[in-house]
């Protein structure tokens, strides 16, 4: 089957192409959960308050954290 709209090059590249296959289990959706952090003073000690973080910004302090490893 033919399609007009593309080009006869580019269909045999797409066709060439593996396909990444995955389980159906790791296509499932999965919320964030959220995760919260607790504010620390000067010193570096608890304050006893806590604040959420965001999933973005969980993810940044990850990458950072895993960099500097």
């Amino acid at each position: 089957m033919r399609d007009p709209f593309v080009p006869d090059a580019l269909a045999e590249r797409l066709r060439a192409k593996r396909r990444n296959i995955r389980p159906v289990e790791a296509l499932a959706y999965e919320p964030a959960k959220p995760l919260f952090a607790e504010l620390l003073d000067g010193r570096g000690h608890g304050t006893g308050q806590f604040v959420r973080l965001s999933q973005g910004m969980v993810e940044r302090i990850t990458r950072v954290v895993r960099g500097s490893e």
